[in-house]
């Protein structure tokens, strides 16, 4: 009994010393695991010994405890990003609410906990940012200078939305300016959903594709495809598929989601007009894409 004992002990020592939490997805999740399993197998004083000796404080052990309970999480690690800190924000998610962001792309190897955050508290909410519920009613408000710079307001703006999420409040801006700087950062948190929902519907075509053609194209990860230039997207495409019939007929609505991405990384209103006018053209020219693109200029580009 003492023999297993101490064999379990090197082994978990071993095993959480070693790894490697700013590795990759599986690095990150074998810690967890190894972790959880230490508590259901090592006597108290051990597995704080064992906490210890990792060093990194008991909160950020907590965490990785946490994750590493959650059976859910290594079904999706192919989309999950590699930080134990955004991990653990997944792992808050309930069922209905993690298998909605996995869906709609929310959750992809990119997403940061920002977006998580605002996503999360607009679904909780089911309303437009600038809609307060019934049930509501204002309790405080914020004074600020009369001049704050762009990006320190910004980073207030990130840390109170953190703040009432986890309280459950609502924040609701006053000013014209205040609202076009939520826009552009709706905007921006669903240009990360049309991102992974790029990423999950071109995987098997990229995983497919010839190297050559990779190399030709200066793509080195799929992330390159997704991110790059409209004309080396396409481009790559049609060589995929031997010309622009069947790049319409395989990849017609990867090419509306592009220009949606693009449209909503863009802050230049002439760039969103022409992305909105060259979707229009599409659906003029492939009328089995046109309720797709009218559903994506009505639910993804009118910000």
């Amino acid at each position: 009994m003492t023999k297993n004992k101490t064999t379990n002990k090197s082994f978990f020592k071993e095993a959480v010393l070693n790894g490697d939490l700013n590795g990759s997805v599986e690095d990150i999740l074998k810690i967890c695991k190894t972790i959880a399993k230490a508590k259901d197998s090592l006597e108290d004083s051990e597995y704080k010994d064992l906490r210890d000796l990792f060093g990194k404080g008991e909160k950020v052990w907590s965490k990785l405890l946490q994750v590493g309970l959650d059976d859910r999480l290594e079904q999706y690690k192919e989309v999950l990003p590699p930080k134990y800190t955004t991990l653990h924000q997944i792992h808050t998610l309930n069922d209905e609410e993690l298998a909605a962001a996995i869906n709609d792309g929310v959750i992809h190897v990119q997403v940061s906990q920002g977006v998580l955050t605002r996503w999360l508290k607009e679904w909780r909410f089911q309303g437009s940012l600038n809609d307060i519920p019934e049930n509501y009613s204002s309790m405080v408000s914020v004074l600020a200078p009369k001049k704050v710079p762009s990006e320190k307001f910004d980073r207030f703006k990130s840390d109170l939305e953190k703040l009432v999420s986890n309280y459950g409040f609502k924040t609701q801006y006053d000013s014209d300016q205040t609202m076009q700087s939520l826009r552009q950062q709706r905007a921006k948190d669903r240009s990360h959903e049309m991102y992974g929902l790029l990423i999950k519907d071109l995987k098997s075509t990229w995983d497919s594709s010839e190297d050559d053609l990779k190399r030709y194209f200066s793509l080195t990860s799929l992330d390159d495809l997704i991110t790059c230039p409209m004309s080396s997207f396409t481009g790559f495409l049609f060589k995929v598929r031997g010309g622009k019939e069947e790049f319409w007929k395989f990849h017609g609505i990867d090419y509306i989601n592009k220009t949606a991405l693009e449209y909503l990384k863009s802050n230049n209103r002439g760039q969103r007009f022409n992305y909105r006018r060259r979707l229009r053209e599409v659906a003029s020219k492939h009328s089995n894409l046109a309720e797709k693109i009218n559903e994506i200029l009505e639910q993804w580009m009118k910000y």
